[in-house]
């Protein structure tokens, strides 16, 4: 459970007449991680695609050519179509899209691109409006020079000063002019409008009043804009009728071309074929039996190798990471997996950590929050997540919000007795309590006659020391799975030897840790006394001295500047009762805002604390998600994962075929 799945290597070699079939069984079983042959082995070259994959190709390319036409867009709840169907319909179903659909496109084309022409028309003929000239009024003079565009600024004074004849007209904001001056004075005019920021535009075609044109183009627009609606009318009705057959050809497609090309993965000499690839050995049989039954003699199955954990004495660090990494963790463990892959894949030879996550992450989570009110939203939230939601990303926070609502409520009920902030019981700090609110007496325990479950014992505000030290404690069992784990990966890489000098001299210097810091608490806390011959002072020096001899001798001298480091790990997850503390003090906070100071007002002020409730606890909801889920996961990848994990494995990516918008019998 711990370990990924054991690989086994396997030869698969037979006559080229067989390649297509041996495909097609290595993608129906789903256990086939395929090793890309390397171009470079005397006496083979790569092979070469099957024969569907040109004809499949391009008939792929017709479809995506109509996807895009139609602007197909992936629906919610696609109704699969059987594969056969397709296959059997798709030739007609193309030529019957080229003809149906090209006509319609070809007129949604022409009327986008005479839409384009009239709003540029329209941009080159709105500054005209506002100057009363006709069109054909700026060109064709033989002693007239014309300058029409944009200024920065009123051009007119100077002109005045420098040109004896000229005639100006200008927009109200005097932005946009036309200038008119004798052939013989258009230099000194040009370089006085460009004195001022003159942009020249081009004079756009036709006669009369611009605003006369401008109608004229409104007009067309209108008539075009409505034709287009027809136009987008019918691609719609098409999209409707078509789009999911489409869809599943695209897909069946996708699937030829892709099988087809799987022999460019592979080698090849004149009349045979060789496949590398990966098998995980429990499903090995499976294959032999699979490739025996339906290929017979014609192809062979030769095991390479069954791959151990260990590394080699060369240190085989390169080749271990090319074997893939198939995790096996159980339900629901496994659904914690993608939180490990956002740092990195297991290594072949390492314990995958998402086992442990699902343990410790849920823990922290529950205790930072430990609110029965926050907690069962957080379970139906993480329920129907992880019923609806498909993507990775979103199915790991419904895992987070799911199994960490169920620690919230675990701790809510029976470590603080508390819901949205309130004790359940009568409490001695007099709090507003959920008793005195509802006028009822709430127990402080579960009595179920033998012995009875205390509700409540701590409190987050009031009980913070120890809450502190709980939170040690459990940051100190926490690092020591992580240096066992530490231990175990590389025990089983390269021995018990290695093992000892790399991580057990840093489980003894936590032991010893341990012991000191039980008894700093006695001495600098409670004020004990301390004797030289006390025996966790003795155990403590002892285990710490014998670690850092240890460690000394198996990694040098850093491990001095590494000391420091573990007893900040274990500081760090004082956060846990840090966490909760806030969260406890927003909600006392706005408790005490709405039903002691608003709510007493009565009439509207009651509807007023209402309001006052329910958003501040709504905004207490969301924090308690992004600082507990962050926090829990942070504890994971800087204090956890440091002890143990180094990842950059190789992700177990078989052969096979996802099927979403077709069915296959």
């Amino acid at each position: 459970m711990l370990l990924p799945e054991q690989m086994t290597k396997v030869l698969i070699i037979g006559s080229k007449d067989h390649l297509e079939e041996t495909v097609n069984i290595l993608y129906g079983l789903h256990t086939v991680h395929l090793v890309d042959f390397p171009p470079d082995v005397e006496g083979f070259t790569l092979g070469s695609p099957l024969s569907a994959a040109s004809e499949a190709s391009g008939k792929l390319l017709k479809l995506r050519a109509v996807e895009k036409d139609l602007e197909i867009k992936e629906p919610k709840t696609p109704e699969p179509i059987p594969a056969e169907r397709v296959k059997n319909e798709i030739d007609r179903a193309i030529a019957s899209f080229e003809t149906e659909i090209s006509d319609v496109v070809g007129s949604k084309t022409k009327i986008q691109q005479r839409l384009g022409e009239l709003e540029q028309k329209k941009r080159d003929l709105q500054p005209f409006t506002a100057l009363p000239l006709d069109l054909e009024m700026y060109r064709d003079y033989k002693s007239i020079t014309v300058f029409v565009g944009s200024v920065r600024s009123s051009p007119e004074g100077v002109l005045r000063e420098s040109l004896d004849q000229f005639e100006l007209f200008a927009d109200d904001e005097e932005r946009f002019v036309a200038l008119f001056v004798p052939r013989a004075d258009a230099e000194e005019a040009q370089r006085i409008l460009v004195q001022h920021g003159f942009s020249e535009i081009n004079l756009p075609p036709g006669v009369g009043r611009p605003e006369k044109t401008l109608e004229e183009v409104d007009g067309e627009e209108a008539i075009l804009r409505k034709g287009f609606e027809e136009v987008q009318g019918k691609l719609e009705k098409l999209r409707d009728r078509h789009s999911a057959f489409v869809l599943a050809s695209e897909e069946e497609l996708s699937i030829t071309v892709e099988k087809a090309e799987t022999p460019l993965r592979t080698g090849a000499t004149t009349h045979s074929f060789v496949i590398d690839a990966w098998v995980p050995s429990k499903g090995l049989e499976v294959l032999k039996n699979e490739i025996s039954t339906k290929m017979g003699e014609g192809v062979y199955i030769e095991l390479l190798e069954v791959k151990d954990r260990k590394d080699t004495d060369e240190g085989e660090e390169a080749n271990v990471e090319e074997i893939p990494t198939k995790a096996s963790n159980p339900r629901p463990s496994n659904l914690f997996e993608y939180l490990v892959e956002l740092i990195s894949t297991p290594r072949y030879n390492e314990i995958d950590p998402a086992s442990v996550i699902s343990i410790f992450f849920p823990i922290f989570f529950g205790l930072m929050v430990g609110d029965v009110g926050y907690g069962i939203p957080f379970i139906i939230l993480g329920y129907l997540g992880l019923k609806k939601c498909t993507s990775n990303e979103w199915r790991t926070i419904a895992t987070a919000l799911f199994f960490g609502g169920i620690f919230t409520v675990i701790f809510g009920v029976f470590l603080f007795g508390e819901a949205l902030g309130m004790h359940f019981a009568p409490s001695a700090y007099g709090e507003i309590t959920w008793s005195s609110l509802l006028g009822i007496e709430l127990p402080h325990s579960i009595d179920l006659g033998v012995f009875s479950i205390p509700i409540g014992v701590f409190s987050k505000l009031h009980d913070v020391k120890i809450l502190l030290y709980i939170s040690i404690w459990i940051g100190i069992v926490h690092l020591f799975v992580g240096f066992a784990l530490g231990f175990a990966n590389v025990a089983m890489r390269r021995g018990l030897k290695h093992a000892l000098f790399e991580k057990f001299g840093w489980i003894l210097i936590l032991a010893g840790g341990v012991f000191l810091l039980v008894l700093m608490i006695d001495v600098l806390i409670l004020l004990k006394p301390m004797a030289m011959t006390d025996l966790r002072l003795l155990a403590g020096t002892g285990l710490l001295v014998a670690g850092m001899a240890i460690c000394l001798k198996g990694e040098g001298a850093r491990v001095m500047l590494e000391l420091p480091g573990l007893m900040s790990n274990v500081i760090s997850y004082t956060r846990l009762t840090a966490i909760g503390m806030s969260k406890a003090g927003l909600a006392l906070a706005f408790n005490s805002i709405s039903i002691e100071m608003i709510a007493p007002g009565g009439g509207i002020m009651i509807a007023l604390a209402i309001l006052v409730f329910i958003v501040g606890h709504l905004m207490i909801f969301i924090l308690a998600i992004i600082s507990a889920g962050l926090h829990g996961i942070r504890l994971q990848y800087v204090e956890f994962f440091m002890k143990f994990f180094e990842g950059g494995g190789l992700k177990f990516n078989p052969l096979k075929i996802s099927r979403k918008y077709t069915t296959e019998v």
